[in-house]
């Protein structure tokens, strides 16, 4: 099954147009000028796919493999400016596991897995609970590893690329190995904070640095999907969804210090956090940019939360690249979204633009619109 998949896509794969995509994104990330902004849409494909529920793709590789084959072939159909790629998919808790949190995956309900339950539960905790994983051998850190090396193998000269597991970052991962006593910890046991993301740090350079050898990326650039971009300067993914709950001097105070810890060694990288209506992540948006290691940055859902040509231009003047992730709102038309971007992008960079459409005809319509309004 897999191999007559795999093949239906690489026929369609077209590197000069990815090297093209490539190089535009590249720009972008540098603040160069650009002939167009890049523009990614991720889309189901046009033709007939296989679909799995999760828990069949977490337990064979080969189902996990073409499942995310389908992205990749509208990306080849649409030729866009996504990067072609995708990765060994066991969701948030892959560190986590490392540490010894147990990882859920419900059979019944198609939802991506989840750590079962905090495992440092005391309200006086002790770091002395957690062990320090081995990436070979430990919970889904050995898992994702081989699976890594399996995709390699199947992929390799199909010009796909595979990228790494999600590694999250200290403030999340602390989050799921302590749960929510970790908000009290900064303020009632604060050296302990410190000590469990000095660890959670050490792992996730250590694992990180494994993954990119076995992916074969130098550290310091690097592609990602979802959003499906080509890091050109920073190899690394770093995500704190948690930090929209916190306060700026709690943020300053520990999650500073140890996504640069991070980030170093990979010459920075990508920042994300998710917005939501109970906090859109506002009051902590400086904090989060001015790390010198944060070289580019993605919301979840922004559109609601934030205007578009407005943070554009803050980012712009932070000098960090802005990877813009949400299409048409609910009341706009596919015309007026191109219009509104496209003029406000108009002779400016700094902006990768990765959006989602909901089936292939609109994503084609969007490509199609963005390519004639920027001839």
């Amino acid at each position: 099954m897999i191999d007559a998949w795999l093949g239906k896509v690489v026929e369609k794969v077209r590197l000069d147009v990815m090297d093209e995509a490539q190089e535009r994104q590249s720009a972008s990330w540098n603040f160069r000028p650009v002939d167009r902004p890049p523009l990614i849409v991720n889309c189901p494909p046009p033709d007939t796919w296989p679909k799995f529920k999760y828990a069949e793709t977490f337990s064979d590789r080969d189902k996990m493999l073409v499942s995310q084959l389908a992205s990749i072939y509208s990306h080849c159909i649409l030729q866009d400016d996504a990067m072609l790629c995708l990765r060994a998919n066991y969701g948030v808790g892959v560190i986590p596991s490392g540490f010894g949190s147990e990882i859920v995956v419900q059979q019944e309900v198609d939802n991506m897995p989840w750590v079962k339950a905090p495992i440092i539960t005391g309200d006086t905790p002790s770091i002395d609970a957690l062990k320090d994983p081995d990436p070979y051998s430990d919970g889904l850190m050995k898992a994702a590893l081989e699976t890594e090396e399996y995709f390699v193998k199947k992929l390799d000269g199909t010009g796909i690329r595979v990228y790494l597991c999600d590694t999250q970052g200290p403030l999340d991962v602390a989050y799921l190995i302590r749960g929510t006593k970790l908000l009290t910890d900064f303020y009632k046991h604060p050296d302990f904070v410190r000590e469990l993301f000095e660890r959670i740090s050490k792992a996730y350079v250590d694992f990180s640095e494994i993954q990119k050898k076995i992916v074969g990326e130098p550290n310091g650039k690097g592609v990602h999907g979802n959003p499906n971009v080509w890091m050109d300067k920073g190899g690394a993914r770093l995500c704190e969804d948690v930090a929209v709950m916190l306060s700026p001097t709690i943020y300053r105070r520990f999650c500073r210090p140890f996504n640069e810890m991070c980030l170093k060694p990979f010459d920075g990288g990508m920042g994300h956090f998710c917005c939501s209506p109970v906090s859109a992540g506002k009051h902590i948006l400086d904090e989060v940019v001015s790390n010198p290691y944060v070289k580019a940055f993605f919301f979840g859902s922004p559109g609601r939360f934030y205007n578009f040509e407005e943070i554009a231009d803050y980012f712009r003047r932070k000098g960090v690249c802005l990877i813009w992730t949400d299409g048409p709102l609910e009341n706009q038309t596919v015309e007026e979204w191109v219009e509104n971007v496209g003029n406000s992008l108009r002779g400016k960079t700094g902006v990768i633009l990765s959006i989602s459409a909901e089936s292939f005809e609109k994503a084609q319509k969007l490509v199609n619109c963005f390519r004639q309004f920027f001839p």
